[in-house]
């Protein structure tokens, strides 16, 4: 594995920012400029035009377009006519699947995958004048496969080589992770300038020694390559607003149900 060492990049637009939001619905007029009062807002972008996201960022707001990685979404019927069976990451002989989200695991290994998240990037991100690109799922890779190194090591360095071809395009893209804190701390981190961590919950990231490890991770990560850590919690809101902000991340407190479809 790789050392964690300094890289050389401008500033990171995360530098400044307290305030952001999650919001994954379709928008209106009321819902946008609601928006602008963030410093980051991360959304669907199917949902949006280039001119809808424009407006948002009327006032300074950076908008991030949620592009899931490591999974396939059947309600995505668009993405998934155009993938091929050895896009599918295959478990025994089979496609892993989600029932909770009706979703299916991905190889982003496959040269063939990664072209089609290329075409959703540019299409859904780049097109409509997007500040970023939200990568969720790409924790699944450290769930998945740490019982199997060779696996892991190559699914971590798929999207890494994913990442560096994402920035090698599109230079000023700015990127955030959705967990994967191995993957991160390891591999992804010369491209990323942001990590979500959900569920940042005071009763249990407080206590448990595997949450104050990866905060320790974090704040590394964050001292030697200036990356940013975003935390939302469903419980214990005051608690775990003062906890992140006591290590230094930037905190959202969500409502109960983790509900991204409200303000």
């Amino acid at each position: 594995m790789t050392p964690i060492t300094g890289k050389a990049q401008s500033t990171n637009p995360l530098d400044s920012v307290s305030s952001y939001k999650v919001y994954y619905d379709a928008p209106t007029k009321s819902k946008i400029k609601k928006m602008q009062k963030y410093d980051v807002m991360i959304i669907e972008p199917v949902f949006y035009s280039a001119q809808q996201i424009k407006e948002i960022q009327k006032y300074g707001t950076k908008v991030y377009g949620y592009i899931n990685t490591m999974e396939a979404d059947n309600w995505n019927t668009d993405l998934m006519a155009q993938l091929k069976e050895s896009d599918f990451f295959h478990r025994d002989g089979q496609r892993v699947h989600y029932a909770e989200w009706d979703s299916y695991l991905m190889d982003i290994n496959s040269k063939h995958y990664q072209a089609v998240l290329m075409q959703e990037v540019e299409k859904q991100v780049v097109n409509k004048g997007l500040d970023g690109v939200f990568l969720d799922t790409v924790g699944d890779i450290d769930n998945e496969h740490a019982d199997q190194p060779k696996i892991l090591e190559q699914q971590q360095v798929a999207m890494t080589n994913f990442l560096k071809s994402v920035k090698t395009k599109h230079a000023d893209l700015s990127l955030i992770q959705n967990w994967g804190f191995g993957t991160l701390k390891y591999h992804t981190y010369p491209y990323i300038d942001g990590i979500m961590w959900e569920s940042f919950n005071y009763s249990t990231v407080a206590k448990d020694q595997w949450s104050k490890d990866r905060m320790a991770d974090l704040q590394e990560l964050n001292e030697e390559e200036d990356i940013k850590t975003l935390t939302i919690s469903s419980k214990q809101g005051a608690k775990s607003a003062k906890y992140a902000k006591k290590n230094g991340f930037i905190h959202l407190k969500s409502n109960k149900t983790l509900n991204y479809n409200k303000f």
